[in-house]
């Protein structure tokens, strides 16, 4: 997205909220989050975000390498935190489509995933998603399209943080 975009103009949403959260050291995960090892967030800004993740060895093959199906949980959980930066609180999001490139495979972390949005209209969102290896070198690379609808045609519903 350009350098001043709508993403800007949005000001704070309960989406930018999150993301804050979801990048202190205290963060509330959900279960699901929890159970798949996908961690938390490092940083964001309108239109970008990114995760250092910690390469969990029990999702390793018997060859070592990442199982290549966990490629996309990554690129759909970047993904969505990058929509959410440029998100309104009248939008949810579901997603629609999600394409991987490998380019090569991944045995050690930390990995730097980087999510970016690339365009959002009015009921599409799409985002790439960048896989970096610790020596810097591109593992893989995805692009998720998110479908968008106003909230009162697509109930939140999920697991609260203990406080909540």
């Amino acid at each position: 997205m350009g350098a001043t975009s709508q993403a800007d103009m949005i000001g704070e949403t309960h989406w930018r909220d999150r993301l804050s959260v979801l990048t202190s050291k205290d963060a509330y995960l959900p279960p699901v989050v929890r159970r798949l090892s996908l961690g938390a967030l490092e940083s964001w800004e309108p239109g970008q975000v990114r995760k250092v993740w910690e390469l969990d060895p029990e999702l390793l093959n018997p060859e070592g390498f990442l199982f290549g199906g966990y490629y996309g949980v990554l690129a759909d959980q970047v993904g969505n935190f990058a929509a959410m930066t440029v998100m309104s609180n009248e939008e949810v999001l579901r997603t629609t489509q999600l394409e991987l490139d490998y380019f090569r495979p991944i045995s050690e972390g930390p990995v730097t995933l980087t999510g970016r949005v690339t365009n959002k209209s009015s009921r599409l969102l799409h985002t790439e998603v960048d896989y970096l290896l610790p020596d810097g070198r591109l593992a893989a690379k995805a692009r998720v399209v998110f479908s968008l609808r106003p909230v009162n045609q697509s109930p939140i519903v999920g697991p609260k943080s203990p406080e909540e």
